[in-house]
């Protein structure tokens, strides 16, 4: 069996990179950059008014209170060619360009109009005050934006704001997410005595939404060589395919042997951790394939440590691994043996500002209802004996907020 370590780094070497395209900005937040991105113009493009008021020359107000002439108005978007001599001021709005010959904007709060070509200032302003300078914030041809990067609200507005109305970039790959096991039924369906409903093929395409991923359920494959190579078949059409269950060493277990069959290369069977032991990893041509557990909370915490870590290496994103939370363990001494132990745990703050990380009551890797209890999953080495409360551990969250 390999650790979870090295389950990784065959994920992060073999994972096949998605293709590099040419992606229209509305459609562009949760790709990765793949090129730079540089500035067309300055920013601001020009010396620009931090508010309303009037741009005047400080020198003329050494003095105060004292009047001025309003000689024209600047608003947002509009260009004058006003050019300020001695005595003169210009009203301007938030957002417009500074006239010619004025070096400070002072505000409407510190004025009064005795008339419509007339301010009175009640107080002195210094150079440069309320205008922010021209290509102070960014320079033409200044780089913005480098690769790798996730594309976010901030960096589309960025981009928009440079005029990238395409930009090249990896897209979120398209998961495919199929559950097996003749003992499954779908949700809206009474089971019979020995029946479930699949609550898998749920909870792990909302984790693939939640990442930004184009998930599709395909529904529930049983038991036998002919029901999953038809599904199996379809899902290995998408980026990345996920199954739940049929990886073990059962009778019944025929998800390893029909994704041979179908040409995936398998670089992994089982991994060093529980729950979760038998995780199986392969790869056909442009496509990355999943066969998880299907106990829920292995399946749930197989996606969150190789699944995500896989979708994200198809964009080449930076963070492939995910984020991961300090904390320090609360309640119980834990003991582990030979596989990493993951603990479904609730986070809470803890004194001084750390984060402590309270195991929840659960029943082993059955029990999906402990995750609703839970905000993520607790690291305990392998071979670390006896962990005792306030010990350091390493969580990986799931919970927005962590």
């Amino acid at each position: 069996m390999l650790s979870v370590d090295d389950a990784l780094a065959l994920i992060l070497r073999h994972t096949p990179l998605g293709p590099v395209e040419s992606v229209p900005l509305e459609e562009a937040a949760g790709c990765v950059l793949a090129e730079e991105v540089r500035a067309d113009r300055d920013s601001p493009p020009f010396h620009r008014a931090m508010m309303d008021g009037y741009a005047v020359r400080s020198v003329d107000l050494v003095a105060t209170p004292t009047s001025l002439r309003v000689v024209g108005e600047v608003a947002a978007g509009a260009t004058r060619d006003l050019v300020l001599e001695r005595g003169q001021a210009v009203r301007i709005m938030t957002g417009a360009p500074v006239p010619a010959g004025a070096d400070a904007v002072v505000r409407v709060e510190d004025t009064e109009a005795p008339a419509p070509e007339e301010v009175r200032v009640r107080s002195g302003v210094s150079p440069g005050r309320n205008i922010t300078p021209r290509g102070v914030e960014v320079g033409r041809g200044d780089r913005v934006l480098a690769p790798p990067l996730r594309i976010g609200p901030a960096e589309l507005g960025v981009l928009a704001a440079v005029g990238a109305a395409r930009v090249r970039a990896r897209r979120p790959p398209r998961v495919a997410v199929l559950s097996t096991g003749d003992e499954l039924v779908e949700a809206h369906e009474s089971p019979g005595p020995a029946s479930i409903r699949d609550a898998n093929s749920w909870s792990l395409a909302a984790l693939g939404r939640g990442e930004g991923l184009a998930v599709e359920r395909l529904g529930i494959a049983g038991d036998s060589a002919g029901a999953l190579r038809t599904a199996i078949a379809g899902g290995l059409a998408y980026d990345l395919l996920v199954l739940s269950g049929g990886v073990s060493m059962g009778v019944y277990d025929l998800v390893r042997p029909i994704l041979l069959e179908a040409g995936v290369h398998i670089h992994f069977e089982q991994v060093r951790l529980k729950p979760g032991k038998p995780a199986v990893f392969g790869t056909r041509g442009q496509a990355a394939v999943f066969g998880l557990p299907g106990n829920p909370v292995s399946a749930f915490l197989t996606w969150l440590l190789f699944v995500r870590t896989a979708a994200r290496a198809m964009q080449a994103d930076p963070d492939a691994t995910g984020h991961r939370v300090r904390a320090r363990l609360a309640g119980d001494p834990v003991r582990t043996l030979d596989r990493r132990l993951y603990l479904p745990v609730r986070l809470e703050a803890g004194p001084g500002g750390e984060t402590a990380a309270r195991p929840v009551d659960w029943h082993g890797s059955g029990d999906l209802y402990a995750l609703v209890r839970a905000d993520g999953f607790a690291a305990i080495p392998e071979d670390a004996g006896l962990v005792a409360p306030g010990s350091p551990v390493e969580v990986i969250p799931y919970r927005p907020g962590w």
